[in-house]
């Protein structure tokens, strides 16, 4: 008797499968940027169970590697959402599966406590973590002096007026510290000048 293995799955189908808000539109979106990049890095600050990281991952030109970081830890945002490390066990699984394991690097703290001792130059940066104006402030403030000249910022919910991303790219482009790129969905792009 014989069987024919699963065909293999395309890095899209691998997101489609794996929980998270990240539309499909705004997953191309962060792969064609990754695909762009040519100097430094690739850092994702909030990965939840990875959706983002592979389409990131598979993007990424080859030896360019993706740090993912997300504490996992135990949080309660409402009785009825609550995060945790069966999060981080989703992440691994959907690493696995997908294959992007091999490209990405899960760094299990917060920013402020990797931020300080970083040493690689960031070309491409993913804000997807905290979304108070608090939270989303400290993610840019710690990584902000990593990034290359002429990277490519993005930033989710960017566009919703009831949390920090918006408030605090309106301040960021006010200040020529960012310069709009484009807009997918609810993500917002913005190069470093």
């Amino acid at each position: 008797m014989t069987t024919t293995a699963e065909p293999q799955l395309s890095w899209l189908e691998h997101v489609e499968r794996t929980e998270g808000w990240l539309s499909l539109d705004e997953a191309r979106e962060l792969h064609a940027i990754a695909s762009e990049v040519r100097e430094g890095v690739i850092m994702e600050i909030g990965s939840y169970r990875g959706r983002s990281a592979i389409a990131i991952s598979d993007g990424a030109p080859e030896g360019t590697p993706v740090y993912a970081i997300d504490p996992h830890a135990p949080m309660a945002m409402s009785e009825a959402e609550t995060y945790g490390p069966e999060d981080r066990a989703a992440f691994f699984r959907a690493m696995l599966e997908s294959g992007a394991y091999e490209n990405v690097r899960l760094i299990n703290l917060s920013s402020e406590v990797i931020a300080p001792g970083w040493t690689e130059p960031i070309g491409f940066l993913w804000i997807d973590g905290d979304h108070s104006l608090e939270g989303v402030t400290r993610d840019w403030e710690c990584w902000k002096g990593h990034l290359l000249s002429g990277a490519v910022v993005a930033f989710d919910d960017a566009h919703d007026p009831n949390v920090g991303p918006m408030h605090l790219l309106e301040r960021l482009v006010a200040d020529g510290e960012l310069v709009h790129r484009k807009n997918i969905g609810k993500v917002r792009t913005l190069i470093r000048p």
